[in-house]
């Protein structure tokens, strides 16, 4: 099977990813055990939305949203999605998505790329290793493109204190979705999960202060999801029979 070639943000902060939806494929390739290359972004991006991640087709064409790379891949490579749950519960995984990604990440966004405090750290990471020249230029050019999409987005119209009020309602309505379960999906993970990681392993491996990480330390359940996935799917020393476990959990609900 060729390696997938992702186009994606190079690894900072111990994070094999800054971009929380880079994340989110990866750990889903992984989950599905997808053979995969990273290609690490040296300039704008070449994707028709102008974001990562996008992956290379081999007739030179690229792919992108990482739901979109997802859908498209699990059809080429025969996975069920669904993973034969219910209507109810494929509804639920939706919401779910869609809570991580349309509301929580923009807060987090805003965070790291508005937040004075944050800002210099986020500029150092993403920018620190470009020409001196150049750097504070750049840096300012796509935080001004981030603050723009913020603005429309609706997040960057509020006080600060206002878009903290939001996040936590979504990280406690996410907390009580995942409840005592292992996963969103239930005894194993789904695209869903690989978004939460994705979000939250970046809010919990920012370098800086973080509200959002503070959000999520009050609701254990998810820090502890959180190093769930990545034992299951980021450690080397990961355990097969843990992982073992999982897909067997995963083909009870197929068949």
């Amino acid at each position: 099977m060729e390696a997938i070639r992702v186009v994606g943000m190079p690894s900072i902060w111990g994070l094999p990813s800054p971009s929380p939806f880079c994340l989110k494929l990866e750990t889903w390739l992984r989950m599905e055990k997808i053979p995969y290359t990273c290609v690490a972004l040296n300039s704008m991006p070449q994707s028709k939305t102008g974001k990562v991640p996008y992956i290379l087709r081999n007739d030179g064409s690229t792919l992108a949203d990482s739901n979109i790379i997802i859908a498209t891949l699990a059809n080429e490579h025969g996975i069920d999605l669904t993973y034969g749950v219910s209507s109810e519960e494929q509804a639920r995984a939706h919401l779910i998505l869609r809570t991580l990604e349309e509301s929580l990440y923009f807060a987090g966004a805003w965070e790291r790329w508005m937040h004075p405090e944050s800002w210099p750290i986020t500029r150092a990471g993403y920018f620190g290793a470009l020409p001196a020249g150049i750097r504070n230029l750049i840096a300012g050019l796509v935080r001004r493109k981030m603050r723009t999409l913020l603005h429309g987005q609706g997040v960057a119209r509020h006080e600060p204190a206002q878009i903290l009020a939001l996040a936590a309602q979504d990280v406690k309505a996410l907390a009580m979705l995942l409840g005592e379960q292992p996963f969103f999906h239930g005894e194993r993970p789904g695209v869903a999960d690989a978004s939460a990681y994705g979000l939250f392993a970046n809010a919990l491996g920012f370098p800086g202060q973080s509200e959002i990480r503070n959000l999520l330390h009050r609701h254990p359940k998810l820090v502890e999801f959180c190093e769930r996935m990545k034992r299951l799917y980021w450690r080397d020393d990961s355990s097969s029979e843990d992982i073992a476990l999982v897909e067997q959990e995963r083909d009870k609900k197929i068949a």
